[in-house]
């Protein structure tokens, strides 16, 4: 978090959090309103002009040392045009160049969002170089030329793709089921080909993270992982897409060497920032990195690793309604996929909840004990939260095949996923893979009886799969 504001400590208020007097604001606009090139004072009668801020602005005051020195106010407030406008931002001439006027913008902009505003502009003096280019570098461009000054304009709408649910394919798994004598009648979700760098069910997920975020005008976003989360790293490239800070706290074990491949390159490249812990230190890390973008001025919210949390839960709900209207009458018996932090099962055993089919969850690494209980108190927050009357849902978790934990993986494995993927599907070992491990176990020790009709819920991993040392160094021949 290596920023210019990192030795100093300052709070953004909104006007409803820092409340003043019109006499105390008129002093505030005519301090401020000095710093211009073109002077406040010499174009507006500061007193009516308070008053209109008052009523019709939104006002952002930063403070420091319980000095304020930094005033923005935005009008957005036109639910016609959903246009909104920032007619003064201006910083103390000495706390300038230090980062704080990016977070000020970068407020501005969450509430902007927050109040359903699609653009927003504000005018900047056509030689005031440093300015533009400030600007430009938060996304704004010029719009339009008026007199001596540039019109910038930012377009703050966000790609439906980005933060509504998209839909995967579900399709036949005939060749898979062939090629690996199962002899049941397969069919394969294919949430890995979600349309977000990487894919997967996390990105599947952090679309509804983000709508969230959005609506409660964040600015920033902490979470964690390890060096190969999908979750983090949809996170980190959703946060790029849009424009707010990312900051991950990446879990390593110690004595272990990692290779900058897969999921923990495409963090690095998106531009998040990134720290480094231990699973003990990880609650205090995450902690303390909330706390830190707090001082910056930022508001930040806290995700919790692999998106366990009520909206990763309502994705999967969702999800579990999208497959079933394209499967027409076929039901399946049975309903096969990855389970890690559990709100992706607990999303599915709700949505399945009405029909005959069993949603059976393959531990990545957590025992049958842990996984159930959470995946259980997913589903309890879920009917909690949306007021509905709870029905008794059955979990079924397997811890058989986790090779000994997250990560973790068996030569076994490493040969099932090669002759997966010479059907054209392609599992990885810390996720998906062990999915599939269980599936063809169930089916062989007549767990799943032949001829069963199974959804096999493709939890992503493509990128998990290439960080795969054994495979990348080419012990094995794909």
């Amino acid at each position: 978090m290596n920023d210019h504001t990192q030795n100093f400590i300052i709070k953004t208020y909104w006007q409803d959090e820092f409340p003043l007097s019109h006499e105390q604001l008129v002093g505030i606009l005519a301090e401020f309103g000095d710093l211009f090139p073109d002077p406040l004072l010499q174009r507006v009668d500061i007193h009516a002009y308070a008053n209109k801020l008052i009523k019709f602005a939104d006002m952002q005051f930063v403070v420091h040392n319980q000095n304020i020195i930094g005033f923005l106010a935005v009008y957005a407030n036109d639910t016609q045009t959903h246009i909104a406008h920032i007619p003064i931002i201006s910083i103390l001439p000495g706390y300038q160049r230090k980062g704080i006027g990016k977070v000020m913008l970068s407020r501005a902009i969450a509430l902007a969002r927050q109040k359903k505003m699609q653009h927003l502009w504000l005018n900047v003096m056509k030689e005031n170089y440093a300015a533009i280019h400030f600007y430009e570098s938060m996304r704004f461009k010029i719009s339009a030329e008026k007199d001596h000054k540039y019109v910038m304009e930012r377009n703050l709408a966000v790609e439906e793709r980005l933060i509504n649910p998209q839909v995967t394919p579900t399709e036949s798994g005939h060749p898979l089921s062939a090629a690996l004598n199962l002899n049941i009648d397969l069919r394969i979700k294919r949430d890995d080909l979600y349309p977000l760098s990487g894919g997967g069910i996390k990105a599947r997920k952090i679309g509804y993270i983000f709508k969230k975020a959005i609506e409660d005008g964040y600015d920033a976003l902490v979470t964690n992982g390890g060096p190969q989360s999908n979750h983090a790293r949809a996170t980190a490239i959703l946060a790029a897409n849009i424009g707010l800070k990312c900051h991950l706290v990446i879990v390593l074990e110690k004595n272990k060497r990692y290779s900058k491949t897969g999921n923990i390159l495409l963090m690095e490249l998106s531009g998040a920032s990134i720290e480094y812990t231990t699973k003990e230190q990880l609650a205090k890390k995450m902690d303390q990195a909330i706390i830190n973008l707090t001082r910056k001025g930022h508001k930040p919210f806290y995700i919790w690793g692999g998106g366990h949390c009520l909206e990763g839960t309502q994705a999967f709900v969702d999800a579990a309604i999208e497959c079933q209207l394209q499967s027409d009458d076929w039901i399946p018996d049975y309903v096969i996929l990855a389970s890690g932090t559990g709100s992706t099962q607990a999303g599915l055993v709700i949505g399945y909840q009405d029909l005959s089919t069993k949603v059976i969850g393959v531990s990545v690494a957590r025992s049958i004990e842990r996984g159930e209980r959470i995946i259980q108190d997913c589903i309890d927050e879920f009917f909690a939260h949306n007021n509905l009357v709870h029905q008794k849902c059955c979990v079924f978790f397997r811890d058989d095949w986790t090779d000994g934990g997250y990560e973790k993986y068996s030569k076994e494995l490493l040969c099932l996923i090669k002759d997966a993927s010479k059907t054209g599907y392609f599992f990885d070992p810390t996720y998906s893979g062990k999915a599939l491990r269980g599936l063809v176990s169930m089916v062989r020790e007549n767990e799943i009886p032949r001829g069963s009709k199974v959804l096999f819920w493709h939890t992503g991993g493509l990128m998990n799969l290439q960080a795969v040392q054994q495979f990348s160094e080419g012990a094995f021949q794909l």
